[in-house]
């Protein structure tokens, strides 16, 4: 029998992430994969700015994330094509018309997001897990059944190796094993929304295409039809991806051969004897589904265990990573008996509502594309008639040279109504403000720092009245209950944020100019007092400017407090005194779970 603090069943970056969060706050954790090493075919490519964030309080710092990461001004470009070559319009998030100064103004990053392989990233979160003293990462190990008692849960675990069985107790586990999760099967936990949008395959290979594109981007959505499909370059030197549509029963995967990817890349790049060396080959079935809870007993699923996004805004990988930031300070302070257990239930009210909406918004991201390929006069359903068609009794009869020659006079009409785009003025016009739609699609910094919790690990503001909807490509920096505490420079050379304020490890008071009500408050009340930060606005800020924004960005009167919980996010704000600080406190406290 192994004893540790916490099981975590799956080593992507959810799980990784996890385990890094944990050993931070001093907490012992087992990361059991079963495959035998890490992933090599790319998956993710997307790191949004709260994802950075996070990593970066967990010790990494931006040059270790940047170093495989292609340029800046890549990630900011989507390119939309007939082939790699041909230009229809593109996407630009550093374009005045973007803003592109919100993320400027709102992040301590110097850039917003990373294009960088989760394969990339998955190598520099292993590096940090293995060294660690308190996480140990178990490979080919995988998870078969849990036994679960009042004080503990007892995972039981086979090396594929020998077919050892080997029995792990723990206080909690973390199943973080990706979209098929054998864990949340297990616990019989029901998946909720549409199991099947579409089916891709894909192949992974890699090039140097810089001297082929015509513009530098992350993504190529290609429209000529023996191309049809995306080309991903995760780094446009080095790692690219190609995900073609498929349609069963009319298509098989198997169908999809390294030289039938051979071919149509060569399509899709417009070069017809590039040399092309795939790597690997990946089918996988679109979905856009969130878990029916988050939570059995002491097991919590984060990540595709808990929700399966379409790719379409990159969201799944960055709510898993976020997932695990918001379930980890929670298990940590329930161990260390700082909070009370009803504190985890908080993980499952706070984050649901997060993946659902990050849900719908990458489902409407997938839908809205077809309207690009419907401004030209084709149907969104083309490619599947067509394949339906191929595959139809009739057509499986005719001679080879007869199916080719009925396949070539389908692709010519296709063909034919995109080659309006370069006579017809007002087609052209059509498409690109079609293509400019698509912009909330990958500029999204409402989702990705703006959303604000409704209820959990935190007391709502009576002030605040109803949240509303958050904005997908606006963010308004707030620091009512439940937000994302907001970054501010809070001198003129720039280096030190709002963030630096904070307590990782622990919750942070802030304190309006006459704070001395709620200091005086405190004393009656140990233990807490002493795990608490305590900070004045008086004395963070460098000049009256950086004073002053810092607090009207809190809205904290004189004798105003805001609490600040370990992820950052607020649990609580008093806009100015109250009868009793000691008893508000109190009640803080108690209705924060903490003890």
């Amino acid at each position: 029998m192994i004893d540790t603090d916490v099981l975590i069943i799956g080593a992507g970056p959810s799980g990784m992430v996890s385990a890094l969060c944990l050993a931070r706050a001093g907490v012992r954790s087992i990361v059991v994969e079963r495959a035998a090493s890490l992933s090599t075919h790319p998956k993710a490519h997307e790191l949004n700015a709260r994802s950075i964030e996070i990593l970066t309080g967990l010790g990494f710092t931006l040059e270790e994330l940047e170093a495989e990461a292609s340029p800046p001004s890549d990630a900011a470009r989507v390119v939309f094509c007939r082939t790699l070559g041909d230009e229809l319009g593109r996407i630009d998030l550093l374009s005045p018309e973007n803003h592109p100064e919100k993320y400027r103004r709102h992040l301590r990053a110097a850039v917003p997001y990373l294009n960088l392989s989760q394969t990339e990233l998955e190598k520099a979160l292993l590096a940090r897990v293995q060294a660690d003293p308190l996480t140990r990462i178990m490979f080919e190990h995988e998870w078969q059944r849990f036994e679960e008692t009042p004080a503990s849960i007892t995972s039981t675990v086979r090396r594929a190796s020998d077919d050892t069985v080997v029995r792990i107790r723990s206080r909690y586990v973390v199943a973080a094993d990706g979209a098929a999760s054998g864990a949340r099967r297990a616990l019989h936990i029901e998946m909720e929304g549409p199991d099947e949008l579409q089916d891709f395959v894909n192949a992974y290979f890699e090039a140097d295409l810089s001297k082929l594109v015509r513009t530098r981007g992350k993504l190529y959505w290609l429209l000529d039809p023996e191309a049809a499909g995306t080309l991903i370059a995760h780094h446009v030197e080095r790692r690219w991806v190609y995900h073609v549509p498929i349609y069963q029963p009319h298509e098989r995967p198997e169908d999809y051969t390294e030289e039938v990817f051979v071919e149509r890349i060569r399509k899709a790049v417009g070069v017809r004897d590039l040399p092309i060396r795939i790597r690997s080959i990946s089918y996988w079935r679109m979905t856009a589904q969130v878990a029916a809870r988050f939570r059995a007993g002491r097991v919590f699923l984060v990540g595709d265990a808990a929700h399966r996004f379409p790719p379409t805004g990159g969201l799944g990988m960055n709510t898993g990573i976020a997932d695990a930031h918001n379930l980890c300070w929670k298990l940590a302070a329930v161990l260390a008996e700082q909070a009370d257990a009803t504190l985890l239930d908080t993980y499952e009210q706070e984050r649901r509502p997060v993946a659902k909406r990050n849900c719908e918004e990458s489902k409407a991201n997938y839908d809205k594309l077809f309207e690009v390929m419907e401004a030209f006069g084709l149907p969104r359903s083309g490619l599947a008639a067509m394949a339906r068609l191929k595959a139809s009794a009739p057509v499986r009869w005719l001679p080879r040279s007869w199916r080719q020659a009925l396949v070539r006079v389908l692709e010519a009409s296709a063909r034919r109504a995109l080659a309006k785009f370069d006579r017809d003025d007002a087609l052209r016009r059509r498409v690109r403000s079609r293509i400019a739609a698509q912009t909330p699609h990958f500029d999204r910094i409402g989702l990705d720092i703006g959303y604000v919790y409704e209820s959990g690990a935190l007391v709502p503001d009576r002030q605040s009245g109803s949240k509303g909807r958050t904005a997908v490509t606006e963010y308004v920096p707030s620091t009512q209950p439940g937000a994302r505490f907001p970054h501010l420079w809070l001198d003129s050379s720039r280096r030190r944020s709002s963030h630096d304020v904070l307590q990782e490890d622990g919750y942070t008071l802030i304190l309006g100019d006459e704070g001395a009500l709620w200091t005086d408050a405190l004393r009656s009340l140990e233990p807490l007092r002493s795990r608490l930060k305590v900070e004045r606005i008086t004395s963070l800020c460098e000049g009256e400017e950086a004073f002053e924004a810092l607090r009207d960005l809190c809205r904290l009167g004189s004798h105003g407090a805001l609490l600040v919980r370990p992820d950052g996010h607020i649990a609580w704000r008093e806009h100015s005194s109250t009868p009793n600080p000691a008893h508000t406190l109190r009640q803080v406290f108690e209705e924060c779970h903490i003890r």
